[in-house]
């Protein structure tokens, strides 16, 4: 997949600025349009009125008040983003307005953030989101990223700015479904690597379409790639799988997101939870 449009939704926080960067430098790589999301919670569903015993009035005021906060946050968030594209000299412009070229747009929107995220998210390349502080349960706005948009996510570290393209990509490989979407959605950036790792145990090479098969496959995309075994003794999928792409100085990692049933996940954990609470590089997830 050529990434040509990117969507970022963003909310005040520490890591909101480092995030912007991130996103304007990768379209600015990719010549892509990016769209960030600013999602204004409707006050009406956020405040349980009929049973405060509120008065009309009442009411009345505490809807204007969140309103009038939600409306200032977005006003500096937006701040910020234009001041970003001056300094990196990107276009400010609806989508579809500058083809050929780096732009971006803010967009404020009123309703359920992780809602939105999953509507918005299907008609974008890429969709990026930070770390998460907390991993359990997953955090629902990650969840609706991944989940609901059925594109790739990428999750970078809190409060830095990933400003360089990858050039040592680990693909984890699971023979899932998600595995083989992830490396067909990564295609691209897969061609562009310097090198290129297929990740797998010991036993899921005695599998049929192991990481050998992964690397004839990408052979004929016209990819150099090598399958490079982690062990899992004495340790979780998810640490070998990242132990191995640091051995291997990786600076992304690419895994099929949730390969598991929910519940399974959500019970025993997986390498999905393990890569969000644990991930000291980049990941891109597909679902």
């Amino acid at each position: 997949m050529t990434i040509k449009t990117i969507l970022l939704p963003i909310r005040e926080s520490s890591t909101a600025l480092s995030l912007m960067e991130t996103s304007i430098s990768m379209a600015i790589r990719n010549d892509a349009h990016l769209d960030l999301l600013y999602v204004q919670n409707d006050p009406e569903q956020m405040i349980p009125f009929s049973t405060l015993g509120l008065s009309d009035s009442m009411r009345q005021t505490i809807l204007e008040s969140a309103a009038a906060a939600a409306s200032q946050q977005g006003d500096e968030l937006k701040q910020s983003f234009l001041e970003l594209c001056e300094r990196y000299k990107v276009d400010v412009k609806p989508r579809g307005t500058g083809i050929g070229k780096p732009t971006a747009d803010f967009l404020v929107r009123t309703g359920r953030r992780d809602n939105l995220i999953g509507k918005y998210g299907r008609l974008a390349d890429l969709l990026i989101v930070p770390q998460p502080v907390k991993t359990t349960p997953p955090p629902s706005s990650f969840e609706a990223a991944l989940r609901e948009s059925g594109r790739p996510v990428l999750m970078v570290q809190r409060g830095k700015v990933l400003d360089v393209p990858g050039k040592r990509l680990a693909i984890g490989w699971n023979s899932s479904k998600e595995a083989a979407q992830a490396i067909a959605a990564m295609l691209n950036n897969l061609k562009r690597a310097d090198k290129v790792y297929v990740l797998s145990t010991e036993k899921r090479m005695q599998q049929p379409i192991n990481a050998d098969d992964v690397c004839t496959y990408l052979r004929c995309q016209g990819i150099t790639a090598e399958t490079a075994i982690f062990n899992t003794k004495g340790q979780s999928a998810g640490e070998g799988l990242l132990a191995r792409s640091r051995e291997l100085e990786c600076d992304r990692l690419i895994v099929g997101g949730y390969s598991r049933p929910r519940i399974r996940d959500l019970i025993m954990g997986g390498v999905t939870g393990h890569l969000l609470a644990k991930a000291d590089m980049p990941v891109i997830f597909v679902h």
